[in-house]
């Protein structure tokens, strides 16, 4: 929640801007009221000294804070802002080159009355940067732009303070923000960046530990649109999601690459992560929560000479992971979903002969792929502090659709689909659980192939083989091609489980 907090805070701090209705006015007092609104609208606190002088309003010693629910918090100050009238109907908005920012994170450990408290304290260095703000005071258009920004971390302390130097630069960043009141405050924002890069160096606190980090991340693209109902405690969410709250976006970036390397007593470690492009999407809002990440041609090696395979090498022509899930009671079932691409994966050979030495085993590239949906009715608020400590998930599991799924390795493919309901007034059918209705078709090649193989390796007991395959004609019959098992398993209303219409239960 702090990092939330502080990414928010940050926002209004360095990127108040977005675009324009061409012919209306805004003054530099609308501007900085528009500021403050929106910092207490947020559940932040702005303030600062103002001082009118012809066309400039100048705010000295502009302090805004935000804390989260665990008393965490995120500090920035400016020496001063300045908001000059340039005579047009704009504001031009004035920063000091370089602020600071701290941020508090607090942590509760059993047995402790006390919270673990961290700071962190950095320094932000924004090298020509320029906003303009135009619009009405109720459609306000902030537009920014800066060749260089910088994020460095000045300091860590706390209970256990670190010996670290980090830092985060952005080239080339420009972007708007649209902050529009009409009863319900609407967010807008675009950013664009040439390129980021970052870099962390730290000694452990064990001795001879050395730690490094770099990368850089190419193209980066993002925008978001976000609906906030007034008059309502921002921590209150449940109630927020209910008046209307909404917030959904992406981000997209083109080539991004990783370098770490760690020495820890003598020994060295090296890896590096590449991936050509790649997406983050999200949308909170309606009674729930969905968020999706994609990336494209990653790449991934690791050296480390402790281990068995010294070398370690993957690519994957395809990864993404997707979820959907509800996150207030509502008298209708809400959606649920789970997907999973991790498509044309591969290993180097040294790892492939640590357990497939004389190359028995086809090397073909390996796939999974999940993609599930359905319908369940939450029975309690997740955002309610009891849901929390909870042990189960108070919800009724009402419908699940099985879009696709996939396991291709070693020769063997395995794909599938089905649908089924689930009738939560009777949970005597099946012993505690609500009875499913529906049908599941999995088809299954190479099986047979795969498995001699891994009998003539040793890998499998000739005994443990024929149980296998003994259990695969019980429920599977021979499919459209050579080596290839289908199997249709229904679920019927009366509680029957068949296989290929054979009645199992």
């Amino acid at each position: 929640m702090t990092l939330l907090k502080s990414a928010s805070a940050l926002a209004i701090a360095t990127s108040f801007g977005i675009a324009l209705p061409a012919a209306a006015d805004v003054t530099a007092d609308e501007v900085w009221s528009s500021w403050q609104a929106l910092a207490e609208g947020s559940g932040q606190s702005m303030s600062g000294t103002e001082n009118r002088s012809g066309d400039r309003l100048i705010v000295e010693n502009l302090q805004l804070s935000a804390a989260d629910n665990d008393g965490g918090s995120v500090r920035i100050g400016f020496d001063r802002v300045v908001f000059v009238e340039r005579g047009d109907g704009s504001v031009a908005i004035e920063f000091p080159k370089s602020y600071p920012m701290t941020v508090e994170i607090r942590s509760t450990e059993p047995g402790r009355p006390e919270d673990k408290v961290t700071e962190l304290d950095f320094t932000v260095t924004q090298r020509d940067f320029e906003m303009i703000a135009s619009g009405t005071p109720k459609a306000l258009v902030q537009e920014f732009e800066s060749p260089e920004v910088t994020l460095t971390l000045d300091r860590v302390s706390g209970e256990q303070p670190a010996d670290i130097e980090a830092s985060m630069t952005l080239d080339g960043m420009s972007g708007r923000y649209t902050q529009t009141h009409a009863g319900t405050r609407l967010f807008e924002s675009d950013l664009a960046i040439d390129r980021v890069r970052f870099d962390l160096a730290m000694d452990g606190r064990a001795e001879d530990t050395q730690v490094k980090l770099v990368g850089t991340v190419h193209d980066v693209t993002s925008n978001s649109d976000s609906r906030m109902p007034t008059g309502i405690d921002p921590n209150e969410f449940a109630r927020m999601l209910r008046a209307g709250f909404n917030s959904q976006g992406e981000l997209k970036h083109g080539a991004m690459a990783y370098a770490f390397d760690l020495v820890e007593d003598g020994n060295k470690t090296h890896a590096e992560l590449s991936v050509n492009s790649g997406r983050i999407g999200f949308n909170l809002g309606g009674t729930g929560v969905s968020y999706e990440t994609s990336g494209e041609d990653t790449r991934f090696s690791l050296y480390d000479p402790q281990l068995p395979v010294p070398r370690i090498e993957a690519q994957m022509a395809e990864s993404g992971m997707r979820f959907e899930m509800p996150l207030i009671k509502a008298d209708e079932p809400s959606d649920f979903g789970l997907g999973i691409r991790l498509r044309d994966l591969t290993v180097n050979d040294e790892v492939w002969a640590l357990f497939d030495p004389k190359e028995q085993l086809p090397r073909d590239p390996a796939t999974l792929l999940v993609d599930l949906e359905g319908k369940a009715h939450l029975l309690a608020d997740f955002t309610d502090a009891d849901m929390t400590q909870s042990d189960g998930i108070p919800a009724e599991l009402e419908a699940l659709n099985i879009k696709e799924m996939q396991l291709k390795l070693a020769g063997a493919d395995l794909t599938g689909s089905g649908e089924f309901t689930f009738d939560n007034s009777d949970k005597v059918t099946f012993d505690g659980m609500p009875r499913p209705e529906g049908n599941l078709s999995l088809r299954l090649a190479g099986a047979n192939a795969l498995m001699d193989k891994l009998v003539a390796m040793g890998l499998v007991p000739e005994d443990q083989a024929m149980g296998l395959r003994m259990m695969m004609g019980m429920f599977a019959r021979p499919g459209d091609g050579p080596d290839t098992m289908v199997s249709d398993i229904t679920v019927t209303e009366e509680g029957q489980v068949l296989a290929n219409g054979q009645r199992l239960r």
